[in-house]
């Protein structure tokens, strides 16, 4: 299995859209960081917020084209194939690929700190929160991007799906606040019915909202369960993305 996981990370270090990757991260980065610079007031809060976020973005968009396409690749040449002819169970394989990605995850998520540690530090404890988040949330963006990749055979079909998934998780927030208000509509019963249905794919969807907060790197996090929740969702949903991909992968036949 490590000799499986030492060659994805290898083909990954060799394809060119692993470095344009890394410079389109620090490339975002730094022109933030430009039109921060511009603002007339609070000019180091509003750069750090604006290379943070740009950063987070496009390492989550990079990450995702990234692993589809890879695995697209792979598919397409058979590399797939060749691995299961090999004395190595589908199981393994589901978890030399996401180990592999996460390697690749770990160093363009070192790019973005290491860059935004270089621009100017506000809070140091929020510093490193935020590191950590962005971290554990581009471990779970490549579980989602693996099973995507895996499920669906089209790479634009999983590009799609995956961007879909990520962004309804970082919108949650934005469906619990809806489920408080009951004048979503002019009838209560469709009020009561959307709501409901709110409520369930929140509790069946992850809560990417949690993930690296931008006031973090300003004023530091204001709770202790700021940590413990993002956490939580990582330990839950990356087994649960990595086991629905194992289910799905055993099923199909080659």
């Amino acid at each position: 299995m490590l000799s499986t996981i030492r060659y994805i990370f290898l083909t990954a270090w060799r394809d060119r859209m692993f470095w344009v990757l890394l410079v389109g991260i620090l490339a975002a980065g730094v022109i933030a960081h430009m039109l921060g610079t511009t603002a007339p007031v609070n000019t180091r809060e509003l750069t750090v917020s604006y290379s943070s976020n740009a950063a987070r973005i496009m390492i989550v968009t990079g990450l995702i084209i990234f692993v589809c396409s890879h695995l697209h690749n792979a598919f397409h040449t058979h590399e797939i194939d060749v691995f299961l002819s090999r004395p190595i169970t589908r199981t393994k394989l589901i978890l030399s690929y996401w180990v592999g990605f996460a390697y690749v995850a770990l160093i363009h998520a070192s790019a973005v700190i290491v860059l935004l540690a270089w621009q100017d530090v506000v809070n140091w404890k929020g510093f490193i929160l935020w590191s950590v988040s962005l971290l554990l949330e581009c471990w779970l963006v490549v579980a989602i991007a693996l099973f995507s990749a895996f499920t669906l055979r089209s790479n634009v079909a999983a590009v799609l799906a995956s961007m879909g998934f990520y962004i309804l998780a970082r919108m949650m927030i934005f469906f619990i606040a809806a489920t408080r208000t009951a004048f979503l509509f002019e009838n209560q019963w469709l009020n009561n019915i959307v709501i409901y249905i709110l409520k369930g794919v929140s509790i069946i969807m992850p809560r990417l909202d949690f993930f690296a907060h931008d006031e973090w790197l300003i004023s530091g996090a204001k709770h202790a369960a700021d940590l413990e929740v993002f956490v939580i969702q990582t330990v839950i949903f990356i087994p649960l993305l990595i086991l629905a991909t194992m289910a799905d992968f055993n099923k199909k036949q080659f």
